[in-house]
């Protein structure tokens, strides 16, 4: 396999799961299915080997909920928007610019943000994170 799915999150905090929520749809896919739920700097070694890589996670940048950014790395940063404080040591974006500062990036890495709605300790997620995860699932399973 050359494509990988991580989903990146955390099962406890509401739409902070909506990645993990993803890659639980794509089950049977024709790429490697990886979750990160703990420091997104191990992502670097979830990716390892795989020449295309696919990102989804949960943002929080005030846009209107549900809201599905798609973004091609490539030879561009982040946009501020995404390096938002996070819960962990590094954010995902903080995490994919130390990869490309130490060369360790996949040739090829897209990241997908779907705005949450709710964070809260112990809550699922929400309808339409539920929602804008379904849609995501079927858009990467089309690409693969």
């Amino acid at each position: 396999m050359t494509a990988c799915v991580i989903g990146v999150g955390n099962e406890l905090r509401g739409d902070d799961a909506v990645g993990l929520a993803v890659v639980r749809l794509l089950e049977g896919a024709e790429a490697a299915l990886r979750t990160c739920e703990g420091e997104p700097v191990a992502m670097l070694d979830l990716w390892e080997g795989f020449e295309r890589v696919v990102l989804v996670d949960a943002m929080h940048s005030g846009a209107e909920p549900g809201t599905i950014r798609t973004i091609d790395v490539g030879e561009e940063r982040l946009p501020p928007e995404l390096s938002r404080a996070s819960s962990h040591l590094l954010g995902v974006a903080d995490a994919v610019e130390l990869a490309r500062t130490i060369d360790r990036l996949p040739p090829q890495l897209t990241i997908y943000a779907i705005e949450g709605v709710r964070y809260d300790t112990g809550t699922g997620l929400s309808e339409t994170a539920a929602t804008a995860a379904a849609s995501v699932a079927a858009e990467i399973r089309r690409s693969l």
